[in-house]
Parts: C-alpha cells; structure tokens; sequence
C-alpha cells in the first residue's frame, strides 16, 4: 500500500511538472487584478531577466517538489518507484545576464538546481541496483542536497518578492 502510495504522490509531482511548462504567457500584458497589493509591479513593467528568473525558480520549485517526495519518502521507510525522474534546470542556463541586480538571485538559484540535480542523479544511480531500499548513507545524502535546495530556494523566493516590491 505504501508503494502505490508514494506512486501516485510522484506521479502528481510529476504532472504538476508538465503543466507548469504549458502555462500560457499572454497574461503578462493585462491589467493589474484590482486586489493587487499596493507597492507591487505589473507584469508588464518588471525587468525581462526578473520574469526570466522568476519562471526559472518555477521550474527549479516543481523539480524540487518531486525529487524531494522521492527522499523524504525512502528517509520515512516507504518504497520509491524507479522509472520517471523530474527534469531539472541546467545550473549553467540561469543567468542574472549581466545585470548586477540580479546576480544574488542567480546565484542562488543556479546552486539550488545543482543540489537538485545532485539528489535527481543520486536516485537515477540508486535506480541502477537491485535492492530494495538504499542504505541510509545514500538516503541521508539525498536528503542533506534536496533540503538544501530547498533552503536555497526559499532565499530565492525572498529575494524575488523583494525585487517585485521595488521594481
């Protein structure tokens, strides 16, 4: 019971994934909804590279959402499923482009989908044996990169409400 479980909260993860990439971007150009929150910015008026980064912590927080189940699932003793395995933002495609502004944000956002990518790699790995759990080592450095992440990620989600407050 415990593997169909944690089968059905990866599957959810992993459709969650898919459709964040097919959100439609013609939003950006309408007006400002009437319970806007005073000092915030219209989509319109914020930064290309902001937007840019901002859909990158997207995508980097969905990725983060479904290879941490995995984890958190083997630390609770529950069985993962191998077979699907979240795609994750190159770090090298996140890019502050130049702008000083937004370098802290890159910065974080790049180390975040390193320790994403370290945890994603690590259950690949992992997929490759034939027992039925990991040993402990091999969760607990699992655990320590995507909780990590997520620390970073978070600090990316302060900065980026920030920078809309002053944009």
């Amino acid at each position: 019971m415990r593997r169909f479980s944690l089968v059905i909260v990866v599957l959810l993860a992993l459709v969650l994934v898919a459709c964040a990439g097919d959100s439609d971007d013609s939003d950006s150009t309408q007006e400002p909804a009437p319970d806007q929150t005073p000092g915030s910015v219209p989509a319109g008026t914020l930064s290309p590279v902001y937007v840019h980064l901002q859909r990158d912590y997207e995508t980097l927080l969905d990725s983060h959402r479904a290879i941490s189940a995995i984890w958190e699932a083997l630390a609770a003793g529950e069985q993962a499923q191998c077979g699907e395995y979240p795609d994750v933002l190159p770090p090298e495609s996140i890019s502050a482009e130049d702008d000083p502004a937004f370098e802290t944000l890159a910065d974080l956002l790049r180390r975040a989908a390193i320790g994403i990518e370290e945890a994603a790699n690590l259950w690949r790995a992992e997929c490759t044996y034939t027992r039925s759990n990991p040993p402990q080592d091999v969760i607990n450095e699992g655990l320590l990169a995507v909780r990590g992440a997520g620390d970073l990620l978070e600090q990316a989600e302060q900065q980026l409400s920030g920078i809309q407050g002053t944009e």
